[in-house]
Protein backbone atom coordinates (compact mmCIF):
# COMPACT_ATOMS: atom_id res chain seq x y z
CA UNK A 1 0.00 0.00 0.00
CA UNK A 2 1.49 3.57 -0.93
CA UNK A 3 1.24 6.45 1.02
CA UNK A 4 -1.64 7.72 -0.13
CA UNK A 5 -3.95 5.17 -0.10
CA UNK A 6 -2.72 4.19 3.95
CA UNK A 7 -3.61 8.32 4.23
CA UNK A 8 -6.65 7.46 2.25
CA UNK A 9 -8.04 4.86 4.22
CA UNK A 10 -7.10 6.21 7.82
CA UNK A 11 -9.24 9.84 6.92
CA UNK A 12 -11.86 7.27 5.62
CA UNK A 13 -11.86 5.65 9.03
CA UNK A 14 -11.74 9.15 11.03
CA UNK A 15 -14.61 10.06 9.12
CA UNK A 16 -16.49 6.36 9.80
CA UNK A 17 -15.83 6.94 13.40
CA UNK A 18 -16.84 10.81 13.51
CA UNK A 19 -20.34 9.56 12.03
CA UNK A 20 -21.07 6.82 14.69
CA UNK A 21 -20.02 8.83 17.51
CA UNK A 22 -22.80 11.33 15.82
CA UNK A 23 -25.75 8.26 16.10
CA UNK A 24 -27.80 8.39 18.95
CA UNK A 25 -30.02 5.68 19.36
CA UNK A 26 -33.50 6.11 21.39
CA UNK A 27 -34.31 4.92 24.71
CA UNK A 28 -36.23 2.45 23.01
CA UNK A 29 -34.03 1.25 20.51
CA UNK A 30 -34.06 -2.62 20.10
CA UNK A 31 -30.90 -4.92 21.32
CA UNK A 32 -30.16 -5.34 17.42
CA UNK A 33 -29.78 -1.63 16.70
CA UNK A 34 -27.27 -1.52 19.66
CA UNK A 35 -25.46 -4.39 18.36
CA UNK A 36 -24.87 -3.28 14.87
CA UNK A 37 -23.83 0.16 16.33
CA UNK A 38 -20.99 -2.19 18.46
CA UNK A 39 -20.33 -4.64 15.68
CA UNK A 40 -19.60 -1.47 13.19
CA UNK A 41 -17.33 0.29 16.03
CA UNK A 42 -15.70 -2.70 16.46
CA UNK A 43 -14.67 -3.32 13.15
CA UNK A 44 -13.32 0.27 12.82
CA UNK A 45 -11.60 -0.58 15.48
CA UNK A 46 -9.92 -3.78 14.37
CA UNK A 47 -9.59 -1.89 10.16
CA UNK A 48 -7.84 0.78 11.99
CA UNK A 49 -5.10 -1.91 14.78
CA UNK A 50 -4.39 -3.44 10.86
CA UNK A 51 -3.54 -0.55 9.17
CA UNK A 52 -1.36 0.26 12.32
CA UNK A 53 0.35 -3.09 12.40
CA UNK A 54 0.96 -3.07 8.62
CA UNK A 55 2.55 0.66 8.90
CA UNK A 56 5.08 -1.15 12.03
CA UNK A 57 5.68 -3.48 9.36
CA UNK A 58 7.32 -0.96 6.94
Amino acid sequence: MDIDTAVSVLNTLDEAERLLAEVRLHPGACGAAKEFMDRNRELLDQARRRIDSAHDLV
